[in-house]
């Protein structure tokens, strides 16, 4: 994770951080970190954004980076005109469980399509299915 310490580094060098995750002036580069990509684990699929009513929404592809919780799972909703991110949102829980390689438990979106009632139907890698309501903000599992 040498990348992590230069992220670091640059979010520190860029003015008070602006941008960059809350937590990256907490990270430590003192010391080298060495993260091994797994051989195990697939790419995540390619999901296009969504653009509707002048609203862009896409997948967070790495939200441990972005300070969020787990890595996949999130949506952001960013002004279509400025790309400015008015809001995210969880769409599913992911628990890591501990022990286990952490990549290969990672989940991301499979597809992403917009509902006539403006609604996204996310589909997820192990294939359950959600409906986020982007007004109410809310993601509901799909039986």
């Amino acid at each position: 994770m040498r990348w992590l310490a230069n992220f670091a580094l640059l979010c520190a060098a860029l003015s008070a951080g602006a941008g960059c995750a809350s937590n990256a002036a907490a990270i430590s580069t003192k010391e080298p970190i060495v993260m091994k990509k797994s051989g195990s684990r697939i790419p995540a699929p390619q999901v296009e954004a969504v653009e509707h009513a002048g609203v862009r929404y896409e997948q967070i592809k790495n939200g441990l980076v972005a300070g969020l919780d787990q890595m996949g799972g999130y949506l952001a909703a960013h002004d279509a005109a400025t790309g400015a991110r008015l809001w995210v949102l969880k769409v599913y829980d992911n628990t890591r469980v501990p022990g286990k390689e952490g990549d290969v438990q990672d989940v991301f979106f499979k597809s992403m399509v917009l509902q006539p009632d403006g609604k996204l139907r996310i589909e997820n890698e192990r294939g359950l299915r959600f409906i986020v309501d982007p007004a109410a903000r809310t993601s509901t599992l799909q039986p």
